[in-house]
């Protein structure tokens, strides 16, 4: 477990990596469709994904039924969670909320496709 769990981690630093150089080069390239908390966004949604991660590894020790409980449990907490975010930027930076909302779509697509493909290696040979 604690190999996998590594092997994540560092996975995630080198996704992290690359999504932080994109959005250097689009912000150098097109500033006017990046939000100033762009790379707050990337911190915030690479911690949620390796804690979220860290706990699923955990359930995935029981029984599936249980896995699947806590899969289904931490999905919407991180829903809810992000809808939360959503809301309180809104509410201070109303000017900012298209790109804010949009960036935060576009990150959180990428990092629960990264950990969807890493819950899947669980019970799988690397």
């Amino acid at each position: 477990m604690k190999d996998i769990q590594s092997r994540f981690g560092i996975n995630l630093l080198i996704l992290t990596s690359i999504v932080s150089a994109i959005a250097a080069s689009v912000y150098i390239l097109l500033p006017q469709f990046i939000t100033p908390a762009l790379p707050w966004l990337i911190l915030f949604l690479a911690l949620t994904t390796y804690v979220l991660y860290r706990i699923l590894l955990k359930a995935s020790r029981g029984k599936f039924n249980s896995f699947t409980n806590y899969f289904m449990a931490a999905t919407t907490s991180k829903l809810l969670l992000l809808l939360a975010v959503i809301a309180v930027y809104l509410y201070f930076f109303r000017d900012d909320a298209i790109r804010f909302a949009v960036t935060l779509f576009v990150l959180y697509l990428v990092y629960t496709v990264f950990e969807v493909i890493w819950l899947l290696r669980i019970n799988k040979p690397l």
